[in-house]
């Protein structure tokens, strides 16, 4: 699968909306939650962030979580837009 920068995302996220694409970069924060984690991810193609959701249910859920800052990461998952929600759009991993 073709990788797809996050300025790409920003430029045109309708294009990608409900589609599956994959997404690489560095983790600027990670959060584990009660019931999901949340990844802020940057590529360097443009100055905001990527926020990914990942679901408990991941295989690989707790290596991922227990990851530090700077660590890269490769994301396959679903964009979703939030036009309610303080960033646009997030990405829904699945792998």
């Amino acid at each position: 699968m073709e990788r797809i920068t996050i300025s790409q995302l920003y430029a045109d996220a309708a294009a990608y909306a409900d589609k599956l694409i994959t997404v690489a970069g560095w983790a600027r924060s990670i959060r584990d939650m009660k019931n999901l984690g949340f990844l802020s991810l940057n590529d360097g193609s443009c100055f905001k962030n990527l926020q990914v959701i990942l679901d408990k249910a991941l295989p690989n859920y707790a290596e991922l979580a227990g990851q530090n800052v700077g660590a890269a990461f490769v994301v396959t998952g679903k964009l979703v837009l939030t036009p309610e929600a303080k960033q646009p759009f997030e990405l829904k991993a699945e792998s």
